[in-house]
């Protein structure tokens, strides 16, 4: 009841339970699908293969927006104050990340293994030259850029 009170996410019920009355309550509460002991693997597989095939398309926009740097995650577009910022792939994944986790300090390490993935072999040192260009390419909002020396960085709109 309270996933449902705030989101749409898929959900599967796996219970011991098997009498009608208790998997009637559970689609009550909101759950997608019921599945009930003992059932096999694969059709626990298969079930959960026909929920997400129906309910992909239908996530909302993820659009975020934090002092005029407005985020459309999925047409991946920034722009600044309406007007559009050319971003490469991993500036725009970059400067994503800093959005999503605005106030955290982030080392360059935590930077590295989620925006470049943990198989990246580089230095961590790239991440500074993305947050050079990132920077100059945001202008003013650059700013919202914080270097933490010795450790990373951290993403903070002043208010």
């Amino acid at each position: 009841r309270e996933i449902r009170e705030h989101s749409k996410v898929p959900v599967i019920m796996l219970t011991a339970r098997s009498e009608e009355r208790d998997e009637l309550q559970g689609f009550e509460l909101g759950v997608d699908e019921y599945i009930s002991k003992p059932f096999s693997p694969k059709i626990l597989v298969a079930r959960v293969g026909a929920i997400l095939r129906r309910t992909k398309g239908l996530e909302v926009e993820e659009i975020m927006n934090a002092g005029g740097i407005v985020i459309d995650k999925t047409a991946h577009i920034v722009t600044i104050d309406e007007k559009p910022v050319e971003l490469s792939y991993k500036e725009f994944e970059l400067l994503s990340y800093f959005v999503e986790n605005q106030g955290i300090a982030l080392s360059r390490e935590k930077i590295l293994n989620n925006v470049w993935n943990y198989d990246y072999f580089g230095d961590a040192r790239t991440i500074d030259t993305h947050v050079k260009k990132l920077r100059s390419k945001l202008g003013d909002k650059g700013e919202y850029i914080k270097t933490i020396w010795g450790m990373g960085y951290k993403f903070e709109v002043e208010v």
